[in-house]
């Protein structure tokens, strides 16, 4: 058994989405494939392919390749915060307007005017570090929207705790749900959690299935007896 230092939500995301699946009554056949290529180019990570009763064929992906850099932002927001630079640059402004007000003599130009382009400085880069950080989140979920599938899921390695009281997390949360993505999570005690479910997406012509390579090989084991094929 993975110790807590060797939790990755490879090593669980696939038993426990299979699971999840599972549960689903109408479920005729189910197949689960890793590294599946899009027509497009585009590498599903996991692949999850089921027959409902009606002969109608479903798909859900799973996207786990920027679990690491998505975990690493995360955790230093919640470590840290905001970078410590925004003190130094609010500090330079002030010092720089205090110079230039000296060399012209005006009182107001090294007295109240350094406060007021500090703080405007300190809060412009706040916004825009935050806003830089919100756009890195929101450009590594935007990857799972290349996996077409009528349920897509982003999968990462990170305790549930860290999403408590972390602004960045909770936007990370935020974007999945305004495009429909689900959320697993793995932490340190090798659990996964169900931090948000996907919403169903219609294909408009015939299944998504058709968007990726492997679907005659996975159509044709949809077809077959056994109720799970894994690739």
């Amino acid at each position: 058994m993975p110790t807590a230092q060797e939790s990755n939500i490879e090593d669980f995301a696939y038993d426990y989405l299979r699971a999840y699946y599972q549960k689903r009554q109408d479920i005729k056949t189910l197949t689960v494939d890793k590294a599946e290529k899009t027509k497009e180019g585009a590498v599903a990570d996991g692949l999850f392919s089921f027959m409902n009763s009606d002969k109608s064929v479903l798909t859900a992906s799973l996207h786990t390749r920027a679990s690491k850099s998505i975990a690493m932002l995360l955790k230093r927001y919640k470590k840290r915060g905001l970078s410590k630079l925004r003190y130094v640059t609010g500090t330079l402004f002030m010092a720089g307007t205090v110079y230039m007000g000296l060399q012209l003599g005006h009182w107001l130009a090294f007295t109240l005017l350094p406060v007021l382009v500090a703080i405007t400085t300190f809060l412009l880069h706040s916004l825009l570090e935050k806003r830089y950080l919100q756009n890195k989140i929101t450009a590594m979920v935007d990857e799972v929207r290349k996996l077409p599938a009528n349920e897509q899921w982003l999968g990462i390695s990170i305790s549930s705790l860290t999403f408590r009281q972390n602004g960045l997390a909770q936007h990370l949360l935020d974007t999945c749900q305004r495009r429909g993505i689900g959320v697993i999570t793995v932490g340190k005690r090798a659990k996964v959690v169900l931090m948000q479910e996907p919403q169903a997406k219609v294909c408009r012509r015939g299944d998504f299935l058709s968007y990726y390579e492997a679907e005659p090989r996975i159509r044709k084991a949809l077809q077959g007896d056994s109720f799970l094929r894994v690739a």
